[in-house]
């Protein structure tokens, strides 16, 4: 029935197959780290993080000055390298800046700083961007080093920088300053790159529940925790830590205050989550384009043109599920973490009723 979610034990495996929602938010002027939030409104459940968008906004926010012992990986398309938790995040639509910041890492721009405003580029950076042109022929020559199975090419890069380009992933990678060759070190496939891949469907854990919520049937880990809401009201990534949130928007989505999130690395990590959005409102809610469409075993998959985007919009899979011939009225946000092994079984599971 739409609107609740009907747990069962999963019989079998099912066919599956990404930007996120803007939403329409006031900024509010940050002080302090003052992300992340939760949201509550009437008939509303209080929900930490969902969806927010702002296109080039500038950020000139104060990070904690906590000593960063571990490390994050950041994704962009099919690469990620990993940086230190309180490097800055820097990508086409969010910019945070902070002079006395460790490090930054640029996802799918070059590493350059608006001019706007008092900031200024760290001396330990690192980024990742399109490949560009791949010469003709270049996986038949000897590469410069293999990282973590993926050949990899120096190509020419400014004083102090090291630059790779990666053909099996489409990105050049770089790196400056004393951190550039532990962070170059770390390039691997993302976990975006493992729930997309080609091959057959991942088998879901037999310890795993099978569930049915807005004519969408998938499978999630039985650790999950489950909760409900009639309005899509969230800042943020849209979705909760180990959670299934089900959202049966019968309201259109608040219009919540939402403070820009501190992007770093370890502010904006994927988590492990599921967030599923149908009803009247939901199309609304998670106000994307869908213009890259698959079908698979009957059910027609539709993913965000921000799939892959860096930034905040990179710890997340949002997609459409739908029969073959229909509209879209079911959405899904998914978390992509770790190896995204886990997100790949959720994925796979999908399948319309």
């Amino acid at each position: 029935m739409l609107g609740q979610a009907r747990d069962r034990r999963w019989p079998g495996r099912g066919p599956g197959a990404f930007t996120i929602g803007a939403v329409a938010a006031a900024a509010v002027a940050i002080t302090s780290a003052a992300w992340p939030m939760s949201g509550s409104l009437a008939a509303t459940r209080s929900r930490s993080p969902g969806p927010i968008r702002s296109k080039a906004s500038v950020l000139y926010a104060k990070p904690p000055r906590v000593p960063s012992t571990r490390w994050t990986p950041v994704p962009f398309q099919r690469a990620q390298l990993s940086v230190p938790r309180d490097w800055f995040v820097e990508s086409k639509d969010f910019f945070s800046c902070y002079g006395k910041s460790a490090g930054m890492i640029f996802a799918g721009i070059k590493p350059h700083i608006p001019k706007s405003g008092d900031c200024h580029r760290t001396t330990n950076f690192a980024w990742i961007v399109p490949a560009g042109h791949i010469p003709p022929g270049i996986s038949h020559r000897k590469p410069t080093a293999v990282i973590n199975g993926l050949p990899v090419y120096r190509v020419p890069s400014p004083n102090g920088s090291v630059v790779y380009l990666v053909p099996r992933l489409g990105v050049r990678v770089g790196a400056h300053g004393r951190l550039a060759k532990r962070v170059l070190a770390t390039l691997n496939r993302s976990a975006l790159a493992a729930v997309l891949a080609k091959g057959p469907d991942s088998p879901v854990p037999a310890h795993w529940v099978g569930r049915e919520f807005g004519g969408v049937k998938f499978a999630t880990p039985r650790g999950f925790q489950v909760s409900r809401a009639i309005q899509w009201a969230t800042c943020g990534t849209g979705v909760d830590p180990h959670s299934l949130d089900l959202i049966n928007a019968k309201k259109p989505p608040a219009a919540l205050p939402c403070p820009y999130p501190l992007a770093t690395a370890g502010g904006i990590e994927a988590v492990h989550g599921l967030t599923v959005v149908t009803g009247k409102f939901a199309a609304k809610s998670v106000a994307e384009s869908y213009r890259r469409c698959e079908l698979r075993s009957g059910t027609r998959i539709c993913l965000s043109t921000g799939t892959g985007a860096g930034g905040l919009l990179g710890s997340v899979l949002i997609f459409s599920v739908s029969k073959p011939g229909h509209h879209a009225r079911t959405f899904l946000l998914l978390g992509l973490p770790a190896t995204g092994a886990q997100a790949r079984a959720i994925f796979d599971s999908i399948s319309v009723r």
